[in-house]
């Protein structure tokens, strides 16, 4: 006797070959919703601020915020996703146009980088020097 591939058998093999391939993808198919994290940015740096997020192939920066800056006080919350890396940048005054450790505005000011961990509702304290 042979076994028809239309028999029982053979339809319930290939179901779980199909349900096993899918269990095997389900991971790599959920992971930006398990990776997704929110996180607060809080300048407590006494200066003006921006951030932006460095691509991971490009390097090419990103802002992320609407406003030019976030000032001293201010918080700024993102969507992002775990190993997204972001540089936090001193700004110039806009007064002197100087950084505080008195380079001028076409000079580097001091900045400082984080990435988004596993954590959930992570929170990023900009501290005095622009320190992460």
């Amino acid at each position: 006797m042979t076994i028809d591939q239309k028999t029982p058998t053979n339809n319930n093999m290939s179901s779980v070959i199909l349900l096993l391939l899918i269990l095997n993808l389900l991971p790599h198919i959920c992971t930006s919703e398990e990776t997704a994290r929110h996180i607060k940015i809080l300048n407590q740096s006494g200066r003006r601020i921006s951030i932006s997020w460095i691509h991971p192939s490009s390097g090419a920066r990103t802002i992320q915020h609407s406003t030019p800056d976030v000032l001293n006080g201010a918080s700024l919350a993102l969507d992002s996703f775990v190993t997204h890396t972001f540089e936090i940048l001193e700004l110039p005054s806009k007064r002197t146009k100087m950084c505080l450790d008195g380079k001028e505005e076409d000079e580097a000011c001091r900045k400082d980088y984080f990435t988004v961990n596993d954590r959930q509702n992570q929170v990023v304290f900009v501290r005095e020097g622009v320190v992460v």
